[in-house]
C-alpha cells in the first residue's frame, strides 16, 4: 500500500486463479450437492419405470423358467385390451376415484368455508381434523376393519343403539364398496380442507366487500366471487386427490382384499394379484403401463376441460 497526493492508495486485485475457481465453484456446487440426489433418484425411480416398459414386451414369469419368456411384441397389451377382468378392475376404479374425489371436495370446501372464521376454538378443531391425514394407510385400514366387523364392531354397535339393523360393511357386494370409500373419504378430507382452507384465506377482500354493497347473499357470493377466485386452487386440490385415489391400494387391501367376489377389485389390487401372487410380470407390466397412460389421459382431459392452463397463461399475461 502507498501514499500518493495524501491519499491511501489501495492496489485492485486483478481476476486471478482464485477467482476463477470461486466463479466455477459457484457454477457447480448446485450439481455436486443435487448429484448424489439425482443418483438416487435415477435407481430407484427411472430405472424401475425403464426395466418395466421393457418386461412388457416380454413373457416373463420367475415361477416357470422353463416357459417361453422372451420378446412377445404387443401381446401383453393386446391381452390387456382384451381382459374383461382388468376392464372390469379399471371402470371400478374410476368409479371410486370419482366419487371419493367428489366426496372429498364437497366435505373439504365446506369445512373450509366454516373454519375460515376465526373464532375461539377454530385452531385447536382443525388440528384435530387433520390427523385422519397424519395415520399411516396400514393402520387407517387396520382401525377401520375392526370397527366394521359384523358383530364386534363399533359401528354395528351404534347402529343397534338407535334401533337400526346391523349392516354386513364389507361381507356384502352391495356395501363393500361404500365401507372402502368411506374409510377413504375420512381420512383424505383433511388433506382437500387444509389446500382450500389456504386458499380461501388468501383470497382479496375487496370482491367480498363490493359483492355485499351491491345486495349479493351469501349463496350468490360464493357461486359468483368464491368459487371463480378458488377456481386454480380447486383444480390443483382435485389433481391432486384424483391421482392419488387412482392408485389407492393400502387401505383397500387390508380392509377388503378385493373382495367380496370382486366388489373392490380396483386396478391396484388386481395388479398386485397379477405380480406378486400369479408372477405374470410381463403381463403386469403392461398393465401398469395402461394404467399409467390411464392417469395421465385423465388428467390431461381434467386440465383441458377445466381451463387451467388457460387460467394460469391469462395470469401471466397480466
Amino acid at each position: 500500500m502507498a501514499i500518493a497526493g495524501g491519499e491511501l492508495a489501495v492496489p485492485v486485485r486483478a481476476n486471478g486463479p482464485t477467482d476463477r475457481a470461486r466463479r466455477i465453484g459457484a457454477r457447480s456446487a448446485p450439481w455436486v450437492l443435487l448429484g448424489p440426489t439425482l443418483c438416487v433418484l435415477t435407481l430407484v425411480g427411472f430405472y424401475p419405470l425403464v426395466y418395466s416398459l421393457y418386461t412388457s414386451f416380454t413373457g416373463y414369469r420367475p415361477t416357470q423358467p422353463t416357459k417361453e419368456q422372451g420378446y412377445v411384441g404387443l401381446e401383453n397389451f393386446a391381452r390387456a385390451l382384451t381382459d374383461g377382468q382388468f376392464g372390469a378392475a379399471l371402470q371400478l376404479t374410476l368409479i371410486f376415484t370419482a366419487v371419493s374425489v367428489v366426496m372429498s371436495l364437497c366435505l373439504g370446501l365446506a369445512l373450509a368455508i366454516l373454519f375460515n372464521k376465526r373464532l375461539p376454538g377454530f385452531p385447536f378443531i382443525r388440528s384435530l381434523l387433520m390427523l385422519p391425514m397424519l395415520i399411516t394407510p396400514i393402520s387407517v385400514g387396520i382401525t377401520w376393519r375392526i370397527m366394521m366387523m359384523p358383530d364386534y364392531g363399533v359401528l354395528n354397535y351404534l347402529l343397534r343403539l338407535i334401533g337400526l339393523d346391523p349392516w354386513r360393511w364389507t361381507g356384502s357386494t352391495s356395501t363393500a364398496l361404500a365401507s372402502v370409500l368411506l374409510v377413504d373419504v375420512w381420512q383424505w378430507t383433511p388433506f382437500m380442507f387444509i389446500i382450500l382452507l389456504a386458499g380461501l384465506r388468501a383470497l382479496p377482500k375487496s370482491p367480498f366487500e363490493a359483492a355485499a354493497i351491491d345486495g349479493a347473499g351469501p349463496i350468490r357470493t360464493f357461486w359468483l366471487v368464491t368459487v371463480p377466485m378458488l377456481k386454480p386452487v380447486i383444480v390443483i386440490a382435485v389433481l391432486l386427490r384424483m391421482i392419488d385415489a387412482f392408485r389407492t391400494y393400502d387401505t383397500i387391501q387390508i380392509v377388503t382384499r378385493g373382495g367380496p367376489n370382486l366388489a373392490t377389485d380396483v386396478v391396484s389390487v388386481y395388479l398386485q394379484r397379477l405380480n406378486f401372487r400369479f408372477f405374470d410380470l410381463g403381463y403386469g407390466s403392461a398393465v401398469s403401463w395402461l394404467v399409467l397412460l390411464a392417469i395421465l389421459a385423465l388428467v390431461l382431459v381434467f386440465v383441458k376441460l377445466t381451463g387451467f392452463m388457460r387460467d394460469i397463461a391469462d395470469k401471466e399475461g397480466r
